[in-house]
């Protein structure tokens, strides 16, 4: 009989030892799931966000200090201002590359250009970053897909269709052409209407959403040699007095794939008082915010 006691008293100590033994490398499983799960999370990195940070390269500071504190305060976008000299040498970290470069376009950020755009990046060209000047350059304007005739004669009348020709302190209507894409309709209030009938394009003539610029520039006669590669944005209307011609043409404003990356060209931005115009400047920040299907 005691024998038999013994024996129960053994193995009733054995399932007991075994249930404590389970129970704490059930524990130490859960103790150590719990710290991998810790560690985990205190190692994992959410992805980085797209940044919100700008490049602008530009010879003509107040307009884009201007433009830049709109981006700013109105998009929680930060611009980095610098010149040809002072531009750095990596893009890839930017939302956006603005030229504003009125003059000569050194090959070194020509090309820069063109490599940051052709590998996905977004290149926001501003009025006359888009000029006779830059002719000069190898590349620049076929990366465009635009061209100048007889820049020679650029400061006397044209004729549409004729050769190149700018002239500034004049006042020019800008049309939205295309009423319905995000760039000229998020956020934006067209303030006029205005017939448009366009000399250099198929787009039907009829009546477009507008605004007016007084002491602005306009440019005739740029000329595409993409075919319809770009999508039309802004046209312009500009009478000029020498010699009573109406101007109106859909070179005011367009956006082009290149490479992985896109251009969009915005013509209004002759002076300050233009970037203190909300709708220009909005545009501005809708081709930095818009998202291509």
């Amino acid at each position: 009989m005691q024998t038999l006691l013994f024996s129960i008293g053994i193995l009733a100590l054995a399932f007991f030892t075994g249930l404590h033994t389970a129970a704490q490398n059930a524990q130490q499983r859960a103790g150590s799931e719990a710290w991998e799960a810790r560690n985990a999370q205190r190692s994992w990195r959410p992805p980085a966000p797209r940044s919100r940070e700008v490049l602008i390269v530009m010879d003509e500071r107040t307009q884009m200090e201007t433009l830049a504190r709109y981006l700013r305060e109105k998009g929680n976008i930060e611009s980095a201002i610098v010149d040809q000299k002072t531009m750095p040498v990596d893009w890839s970290s930017y939302a956006a590359v603005l030229s504003y470069i009125h003059g000569k376009l050194e090959e070194k950020t020509e090309l820069k250009i063109i490599e940051y755009t052709k590998n996905g990046g977004r290149f926001v060209c501003l009025h006359h970053a888009i000029s006779s000047g830059k002719l000069a350059n190898k590349y620049y304007f076929d990366f465009l897909g635009v061209r100048m005739d007889a820049i020679e004669l650029s400061r006397q009348p044209a004729e549409p269709g004729g050769h190149y020709a700018w002239r500034e302190g004049i006042r020019q209507t800008i049309v939205n052409v295309n009423p319905q894409h995000y760039i000229t309709s998020n956020d934006m209030q067209w303030a006029e209407k205005t017939m448009f009938v366009p000399t250099d394009s198929d787009i039907v003539g009829r009546e477009y959403p507008a605004l007016t610029l007084e002491d602005s520039e306009a440019y005739m006669n740029v000329k595409f040699t993409d075919g319809k590669d770009k999508t039309i944005l802004l046209g312009y209307k500009y009478l000029d007095d020498r010699n009573q011609v109406l101007h109106q043409q859909i070179i005011a404003g367009w956006a082009k794939r290149s490479g992985k990356g896109w251009i969009i060209y915005l013509q209004p931005g002759h002076s300050v008082h233009e970037y203190e115009n909300r709708a220009i400047a909005q545009m501005v920040l809708n081709a930095i915010s818009w998202k291509p299907q």
